[in-house]
């Protein structure tokens, strides 16, 4: 029941981050700056957790100075860079694209934990990628030939967008078997906080040039797009094997089209909506043959020798 119950929290993380995409746009379209967004998010999080982990978990604020480095590289290369890179696409693309090339993490994912050893590449996870893939590319409305109208260096930040967002999975799990869970939750989104600083300190939010700055939307865009969906995200990377999560994880343009279409009047067609109908059979998929006790519980054993 530990790896059901890390699918359910994979899955809320992709239904608040599809969703959190319908709502990001509302402030596009009220030409919000995007890196205003992105770094808004990060840093409104950090603000969040740091008091209710100095209240109730203070311990698992501490960390040692050598391992500071860790922290920095999952906020910075999976947080961060996962995010800014995927605007980026979008900005020189469509979101269609940014989100099909991003959503080729799993293939990634899949084939580091075959060579590494770490997971073995059966036929069922095989099988669920495909069809994800396959949904994904359905429901975002890819086979319009549209959709790939973008630059070469659009086309290498998604590229990037995905290494990220693969590497965010793999790493976290790496993290999780050193360090108890809200250690990594925080310390990740610090990095991606500190990250964000040096590239656009905050008196440049403020200048003149600066387009309108909605504190409070982009305070509860911050709740809604990264401490409860990465909160989810990481506490699912407990129970289940990153190939896993993240090809659960796939829901989220299913998602993002579907709420845009509810919210903001976007068309679907009978494809986009057979794409969706795939992506969540994908998921019941990894259903079917479940993984070996050992390798759900290496994360659980090493959190609570932490403790």
């Amino acid at each position: 029941m530990k790896d059901l119950r890390g699918y359910f929290y994979v899955l809320g993380a992709a239904i608040f981050w599809g969703g959190s995409a319908t709502a990001a746009k509302f402030l596009l379209n009220a030409n919000v700056d995007t890196i205003n967004i992105v770094q808004a998010r990060v840093t409104f999080t950090a603000l969040l957790l740091f008091p209710f982990l100095l209240i109730f978990r203070r311990k698992e604020l501490r960390v040692s100075p050598r391992d500071v480095w860790k922290f920095l590289l999952l906020g910075i290369a999976g947080v961060a860079g996962s995010n800014f890179m995927y605007y980026f696409t979008i900005k020189e693309s469509t979101v269609a694209t940014g989100i099909l090339i991003q959503y080729t993490a799993p293939l990634l994912v899949m084939l580091y934990a075959a060579w590494s050893g770490e997971e073995k590449p059966t036929t069922t996870k095989i099988l669920a990628a495909t069809i994800s893939l396959t949904g994904c590319f359905l429901a975002v409305g890819a086979y319009n030939a549209q959709v790939f109208k973008i630059s070469s260096l659009g086309l290498t930040t998604g590229l990037l967008s995905s290494i990220c967002f693969a590497f965010l999975s793999l790493y976290t799990r790496s993290l999780l078997k050193q360090f108890p869970f809200w250690t990594v939750t925080f310390y990740a989104i610090v990095g991606a906080s500190v990250f964000w600083l040096v590239v656009r300190p905050p008196w440049m939010l403020f200048t003149r040039e600066s387009a309108p700055y909605p504190l409070l939307p982009l305070f509860l865009l911050a709740i809604v797009s990264i401490l409860i969906p990465h909160s989810l995200y990481f506490s699912g990377l407990r129970l289940v094997l990153p190939s896993r999560a993240i090809i659960t994880s796939t829901l989220e343009p299913v998602v993002a089209i579907s709420t845009a279409a509810l919210f903001l009047g976007e068309y679907l067609s009978s494809i986009q909506v057979f794409g969706a109908v795939l992506v969540i059979a994908a998921v019941m998929i990894l259903q079917i043959r479940r993984e070996p006790d050992h390798l759900l519980n290496s994360i659980s054993r090493n959190h609570h020798g932490n403790h």
